[in-house]
């Protein structure tokens, strides 16, 4: 992509994130319904927005084939968060998993720094952080804050969203895997960080 455009839709997406963030947050302020969720969710959102304003070009993008398989992962928080009861109804043990969740979201968004991406792209290999520990930490982080939805439901299907996302962020790293192995640097990363996930697990 020539850098120009790539600068051009890295801003628009930041400034589209930055809105949401504004505007979701600002109808629970009218609607007096402000959670410990929506300000993580927030201090989240500013987050991206941010990387996506600062984020270094990509050296090498991922196929059409690895963008496909990764995209449904993308949908499936929102549709968690979705399906789930009101973030200002969620019980106290639903907020401190989402909390968690989130705040190793953020660190490990922010230790990637200029590496951030969303779909399957190289940029430079991130060893710092939690990404000292396992390899994937923000994908460990999103699916704390999947399953915190679902705690926060109590209907019969509840953990549906975790079950279906488990599955799709799994095949989300495996595609991102296939690029970032054309980095010289990451092969041996992966050798000294040999957990994807969880470790002792993936």
């Amino acid at each position: 992509m020539n850098p120009t455009a790539e600068r051009a839709l890295n801003w628009a997406f930041g400034l589209s994130v930055l809105g949401w963030t504004i505007a979701g947050f600002a109808a629970d302020v009218r609607e007096s319904q402000i959670s410990s969720a929506r300000l993580v969710i927030c201090a989240l959102n500013l987050s991206v927005a941010w990387l996506f304003l600062t984020r270094s070009p990509i050296r090498k993008g991922g196929s059409a084939a690895q963008i496909a398989v990764s995209l449904p992962a993308l949908l499936v928080a929102g549709w968690a968060a979705r399906a789930t009861i009101p973030l200002f109804q969620w019980p106290t043990s639903a907020q401190i998993v989402f909390a968690a969740g989130g705040a190793l979201a953020i660190v490990s968004l922010i230790s990637l720094g200029r590496s951030f991406a969303i779909l399957p792209a190289l940029r430079r290999v991130v060893v710092r952080g939690p990404y000292a520990w396992v390899r994937h930490p923000a994908f460990l982080g999103e699916l704390t804050m999947i399953l915190a939805c679902c705690i926060a439901d109590a209907g019969a299907l509840r953990f549906l969203p975790i079950v279906v996302a488990v599955p799709l962020v799994a095949v989300r790293i495996l595609a991102e895997e296939k690029v970032l192995t054309t980095s010289d640097a990451y092969p041996d990363y992966a050798r000294k960080v040999r957990w994807r996930l969880i470790p002792g697990v993936w």
